[in-house]
């Protein structure tokens, strides 16, 4: 195997980039309002802004209401997101258990993430930034704040969207009108969230139900025993495996050479295989495979494979939706959070706003970074490559 081999994907990728990049630049695509450069592809155009008007016209009171909680809840998830950024790097700090790493998303296939993964981090992307700008657009349209224009980008790994509000328009309307615009961005990824967390809830059970194997290591004993992928373990020797972490803890307790009878479903059979060694820990057993908890749906209507794709998927939803959101809404130039405080800040009587929110913006800037360090530090990088 040559050491090029792990980058081979990203180098073709990066070369159909290019030809795509070259294909614009020639077709002089920017008569089309496609603007090209050589990090981005960007339509930008006003076609989307009727769309974004139509949207906001209908049950104009709902959504008056929508985000007139959101900007309500803005003040909460500004305070939040401070106190758990301070909590989390004292934790770091000092190696307590309860802080966790805290993930700073560069999908660079092949580097960053693995290529396997990457189509689940395109697709919560999008599923974050898309809604989030569009609520901005909303926000802005039900006031009669005009929209500039809008449209869909691709930064060579990073797909999303954009809506540009008249900005000098925004600056001199009401306090309510610029809460709505700062949060609604920050409140709709918390709503996304909680929709895709009713949906998890709603059509998977609780808890894990065995483990499904979703690959092998090269030449391992379960692959030449003929273990089949996206096949379940249930159990091993007779003892339930549940989880992952059961089947560790059960293999582990073994000495590499031991004959074990693994028991499946999908398809339901049983094998026998002879354990391996680790490659870390000679002493410990091994039978070779990828896994992942396998969680079953309430009602089957999906196959094994799709069912831990969507899974997956709903996963880094999670993960980044409610990760951005609380990150936007930090005190810090240029986030959705800077300009909400500097709203608040007007509301109670401050005019000179400046200091404070350069203060603030230190402050959120260093706890940021001292988060992402330290977790670097502690757990280096966590994406599966």
């Amino acid at each position: 195997m040559s050491l090029l081999d792990p980058y081979i994907p990203l180098l073709f990728y990066l070369a159909v980039w290019i030809v795509i990049y070259g294909l614009a630049v020639l077709l002089k695509a920017d008569k089309y309002g496609i603007i090209a450069k050589p990090y981005y592809l960007m339509l930008k155009t006003v076609v989307f802004n009727g769309w974004i008007e139509k949207i906001g016209g209908r049950f104009r009171r709902a959504w008056l209401a929508f985000f007139d909680i959101g900007a309500a809840m803005g003040v909460g998830l500004l305070v939040f997101v401070v106190y758990s950024f301070i909590n989390n790097a004292i934790g770091l700090f000092r190696h307590s258990s309860s802080a966790g790493p805290t993930l700073l998303i560069i999908p660079l296939p092949g580097l960053t993430i693995g290529w396997d993964i990457f189509p689940y981090i395109l697709l919560a992307i999008a599923v974050l930034l898309i809604p989030h700008e569009v609520a901005h657009g909303i926000a802005s349209v039900l006031d009669k704040v005009p929209l500039k224009s809008s449209g869909v980008f691709m930064a060579i790994f990073l797909p999303g969207g954009f809506v540009e509000i008249d900005e000098e328009n925004l600056a001199k309307r009401k306090a309510r009108t610029k809460l709505r615009v700062f949060a609604a961005g920050s409140f709709t990824n918390v709503a996304t969230w909680a929709l895709v967390l009713v949906l998890l809830v709603a059509l998977y059970q609780p808890a894990p139900t065995g483990v499904l194997v979703t690959g092998f290591t090269n030449g391992s004993p379960a692959q030449t025993s003929g273990l089949p992928q996206w096949s379940i373990i249930t159990q091993v020797n007779n003892n339930a495996t549940p989880d992952v972490q059961h089947l560790g803890s059960y293999l582990g307790s073994l000495s590499p050479g031991t004959n074990v009878t693994v028991h499946l479903t999908n398809p339901s059979q049983t094998l026998k295989i002879t354990t391996g060694k680790s490659d870390t820990n000679s002493s410990r057993a091994i039978i070779g495979v990828q896994t992942a908890n396998y969680v079953p749906l309430r009602y089957q209507f999906l196959p094994v494979t799709s069912s831990y794709q969507l899974l997956t998927a709903f996963g880094w939803m999670q993960l980044i939706l409610l990760g951005v959101a609380l990150v936007n809404m930090l005190p810090l130039f240029p986030f959705d959070g800077d300009r909400y405080l500097d709203t608040l800040l007007s509301v109670v009587g401050l005019k000179n706003t400046k200091n404070v929110r350069t203060v603030a913006s230190v402050i959120s800037l260093g706890l940021l970074g001292s988060n992402i360090i330290l977790s670097y530090i502690l757990f280096g990088t966590i994406f599966p490559r």
